[in-house]
């Protein structure tokens, strides 16, 4: 007997479709409010990337240059303890640069991107008692020196983002044992006509969509690499700036929601991009405040720039990008409409001695890392972290259609079931849940036709489901 995969309607007659849009209301924000904030001395270690506990715990991991990993206590609000360390001296002796956590593990991103005597890592930290972490395993990289800027988790595997070692695939399946997969050294010849020094292509940023990592090369643009196989990473596309070929360029991070990617681009702010084609990368939008300085070659101009886009992180529900700026601090930016991005709220001044680089957003609030760096950009003379309180509030409008806005055939199935909508966005995953409301899969369905999705869902158990369809902008949910 074939199974059956149902798509129900929760109205008696016709199609019933709901379209939800959200926006960001910048003009009813309030100054953002620090709750908490540390600041410590930099001879034990360099604040450099704060990371909230993603357990709803008071927890705070801080990636610490020199001084290792630290996990503080912030439940006694603006009294932060400190709880625990890891010293470098167990991790390999490599610097702590960056963190990411899922569920109970901490992916530590080792070896410095600054210090070019320093060789790359990751290690995985059990942090169920964060007063008591336990080091899973660590894995050096043994090729060439210059450290691990970010790492992100898909599957059994670790990407990588491993500075002139470019993309580094790590097999986490065992937490006990990290081991290596592959590695794909990124071409140094692409955007500009003189390529400059080596030192300046690293991988630094990366972010996942499907089977494609987007890395931040540094001087050398944004990287689009396939890897679909994991055994073989292949690059498929690359991406700079037009302003930017020729002059000085530094790609350090990225977020990806939807079909948008949002890059930082150091001195020159942000770029919004459409990434609905990962064979052809469109600008949709640029966000550069008058007072950071514009494409240059000189380094004086680029050193004084009143900002510097460094670590990005976006709050899906008020469509709002946060940038941790360098001598700007903190910037958030309404990307509601990713053609005009405007300012919503700044927080510090680049008067103010103070100095960030990376940053965290969860549960509504941005953790901010504040780099000592009395030399270089981004000039900050104290280093620790604050947590800051958002105050970004949204409109939610849902309007009812009766007027076959979607139409889903055939139904009931048990293999590929066709979506006609009027409204098409590429390349955008589509949910599925079943009857009780629980998450069954997520994944981007072919475009068979000019208005026509197509997805295989044999993978499903029969049963009632309903599916979530749409842009940042726009929801369609269909029963």
């Amino acid at each position: 007997m074939n199974k059956k995969i149902v798509f129900i309607l929760i109205c008696s007659v016709g199609i019933y479709s709901i379209i939800n849009s959200v926006y960001a209301q910048c003009s009813d924000w309030k100054q953002l409010q620090v709750i908490d904030s540390i600041f410590t001395n930099p001879f034990f270690g360099i604040s450099i990337t704060p990371e909230a506990d993603k357990l709803n715990r008071p927890f705070e991991y801080v990636a610490s240059v020199s001084g290792g990993l630290k996990i503080y206590n912030n439940n006694d609000a603006g009294n932060p303890i400190l709880l625990s360390t890891i010293p470098k001296s167990n991790l390999g002796n490599l610097d702590v640069i960056n963190l990411y956590q899922d569920s109970v593990w901490l992916y530590v991103c080792l070896g410095n991107i600054w210090d070019t005597t320093e060789m790359a890592g990751l290690a995985i930290i059990d942090v169920t008692n964060p007063s008591s972490p336990q080091i899973m395993d660590y894995y050096i990289y043994p090729g060439l020196t210059g450290g691990s800027g970010a790492v992100a988790i898909q599957g059994p595997y670790a990407y990588l983002a491993a500075n002139k070692n470019g993309l580094i695939i790590l097999d986490i399946s065992n937490k006990n044992k990290i081991q290596f997969k592959s590695k794909l050294i990124l071409d140094q010849h692409f955007p500009h006509s003189k390529m400059g020094s080596p030192s300046l292509y690293n991988a630094r940023g990366i972010a996942l969509q499907g089977h494609f990592a987007y890395v931040c090369f540094d001087r050398g643009g944004l990287r689009i690499i396939d890897i679909s196989d994991a055994n073989a990473p292949i690059q498929i596309n690359q991406y700079c700036f037009p302003a930017l070929i020729d002059k000085a360029t530094a790609y350090n991070n990225i977020i990806i929601h939807n079909h948008l990617a949002f890059v930082s681009i150091d001195y020159y702010g942000i770029e919004i991009l459409d990434i609905s084609n990962p064979k052809s990368i469109v600008q949709l939008g640029w966000w550069h405040p008058n007072s950071w300085a514009e494409a240059t070659n000189d380094f004086n101009m680029w050193s004084n720039s009143a900002g510097h886009a460094n670590e990005l992180a976006y709050d899906p529900d008020c469509n709002i990008i946060y940038i941790a700026a360098g001598k700007s601090d903190l910037v958030a930016i309404d990307v509601s409409d990713p053609q005009h991005p405007q300012t919503c709220q700044t927080y510090g001044t680049p008067d103010d001695d103070y100095g960030t680089w990376g940053l965290d957003f969860y549960n509504h609030k941005v953790h901010i890392g504040y780099i000592w760096s009395p030399v270089t950009p981004p000039h900050s003379n104290y280093t620790g972290y604050k947590i800051l309180q958002t105050n970004c509030s949204t409109t939610n409008i849902n309007t009812p259609y009766t007027n076959n806005l979607s139409f889903i055939y055939p139904n009931p199935t048990n293999s590929t079931i066709n979506f006609k909508v009027n409204t098409i966005f590429e390349s955008i995953p589509l949910e599925i849940y079943n009857q009780y409301g629980q998450f069954a899969i997520s994944k981007i369905p072919n475009l068979i036709h000019s208005n026509t999705l197509q997805l295989n869902v044999t993978e499903l158990h029969c049963g009632l489901y309903y599916f979530k369809y749409g842009s940042k902008m726009e929801r369609f949910i269909k029963y």
